[in-house]
């Protein structure tokens, strides 16, 4: 599943995946008004940040749209102003 794809290291399509995902995250409507970390775990994609809970969700919407069904962990948090 995801763990032989990330963790691998499937050489140039590896890093084809993660240029993806970042691109599609970065260049969203909802995600590119906020800084959304992207990282990538054997087990799973983390996104982590300050951020709000829309934004955060449209971000694991997006990386499930790009790579399908994946473990994608959520390390955000939002202060209200």
């Amino acid at each position: 599943m995801f763990q032989a794809s990330l963790g691998d290291g499937l050489g140039a399509s590896e890093h084809g995946l993660h240029a993806s995902i970042r691109a599609a995250v970065s260049y969203d409507e909802l995600c590119s008004h906020h800084k959304i970390g992207i990282g990538f775990e054997p087990q799973a994609i983390v996104i982590s940040g300050c951020v709000p809970p829309a934004a955060a969700k449209r971000a694991r919407e997006i990386i499930q749209e790009v790579c399908g069904r994946v473990s994608v962990w959520d390390r955000t948090f939002w202060l209200q102003p």
